[in-house]
C-alpha cells in the first residue's frame, strides 16, 4: 500500500500551496473576500504544521512548506523547512476558531498577504511547483510523496498547458507513491458545492478540467477522509467545487494531514 510513510527529520514531507491571486479573488466570499480567506487559511495551515513539529521547545525540520502565488506574476512567497519559516513571518493576525464547542481567538503568524491582480497563469504556477517537487523527490525518495494543493476561483489562461503541467506533477513519485495534486475551487456562489467527487457528473467544463487533473485518493486517504468529516467513495478525487470557506479549511487540513 502506498502513501503511508511517516514523516520525520530523516524523511521529511513536502507541501506546496498554490494560491490564485487573479483580480477576481477580490470578490466577496463568506464574510470577507476570496483573497483574504484563502490567505488566512494558508497562514493557519502553516501555523498548524509548525505547532505539530514541536518537540519540547524546538521546532523540528519535519516538513518543507512552499507557497506560490499566481496572478500578476508567479511568486514563490515562501519555501523552507518549517523550523525556518517559523522565524520569517511578516506580521501576525487575530483569527477565530471553534475548539471543543467554544469559539476562541488567537494570534497566528502571517506569511501570505491577500492579493488580487491580473489573470490566472495556472500553467506557470504548476510548472514552478513541478520544479520544486521534482528536485525534492529526487533527494527524498524514502519520504511521503509531495502534496500540492491549488486554491483557485477561475479558469487558467492556458487550460491545455495547465493540464499538461498537472499531469507532470502527478507523475512525480517517491518509493511511497505518486505526488498528490488537490484542487479547491472557491466561488462567491455559495450553492452547488461538490466535495471529493468520484465522477465529473454535474460539473461544467471548468469543473471537469479540475476534476480530471486532481489526484485519485489512494486507499489510505479514502479511509482518512471519513475521519476528517468527508464521505469519499471509491474513485474519489482530491477536488472540491464551489467550496465554502469552511470546506476550504477542511480540505487543506485533510490534504496535509499526513504531513503534520
Amino acid at each position: 500500500m502506498t502513501h503511508q510513510k511517516m514523516i520525520g527529520t530523516e524523511n521529511p514531507g513536502l507541501i506546496v500551496l498554490l494560491i490564485d491571486q487573479s483580480s477576481s479573488m477580490k470578490d466577496a466570499y463568506g464574510d470577507s473576500s476570496k483573497a483574504q480567506i484563502a490567505a488566512d487559511a494558508v497562514n493557519s495551515l502553516i501555523y498548524e504544521i509548525q505547532e505539530a513539529s514541536y518537540a519540547g521547545s524546538t521546532i523540528k525540520p519535519r516538513c518543507r512548506v512552499a507557497v506560490i502565488g499566481y496572478g500578476a506574476e508567479i511568486k514563490v512567497i515562501a519555501s523552507a523547512m518549517i523550523n525556518e519559516l517559523a522565524e520569517h513571518y511578516t506580521t501576525t493576525r487575530r483569527v477565530s476558531k471553534q475548539l471543543r464547542g467554544e469559539q476562541i481567538e488567537f494570534e497566528v503568524p502571517v506569511w501570505v498577504e491577500p492579493t488580487a491582480v491580473n489573470g490566472t497563469p495556472m500553467r506557470e504556477a504548476f510548472e514552478r511547483a513541478l520544479e520544486l517537487i521534482s528536485d525534492w523527490a529526487a533527494a527524498q525518495q524514502n519520504s511521503y510523496p509531495p502534496v500540492v494543493i491549488n486554491i483557485t476561483d477561475g479558469e487558467p489562461n492556458d487550460m491545455s498547458g495547465a493540464r499538461r503541467a498537472a499531469a507532470a506533477i502527478s507523475a512525480i513519485r517517491t518509493l511511497d507513491g505518486e505526488a498528490l495534486l488537490f484542487n479547491v475551487h472557491v466561488s462567491s456562489r455559495q450553492t452547488g458545492e461538490i466535495v471529493l467527487p468520484s465522477s465529473a457528473a454535474n460539473l461544467d467544463e471548468f469543473g471537469t478540467f479540475l476534476f480530471d487533473i486532481s489526484s485519485p485518493l489512494p486507499e489510505t486517504l479514502l479511509a482518512q477522509g471519513h475521519s476528517a468529516g468527508f464521505a469519499p467513495q471509491a474513485g474519489a478525487r482530491g477536488f472540491v467545487y464551489n467550496a465554502s470557506p469552511e470546506t476550504l479549511i477542511k480540505l487543506l487540513a485533510f490534504g496535509s494531514m499526513n504531513l503534520r
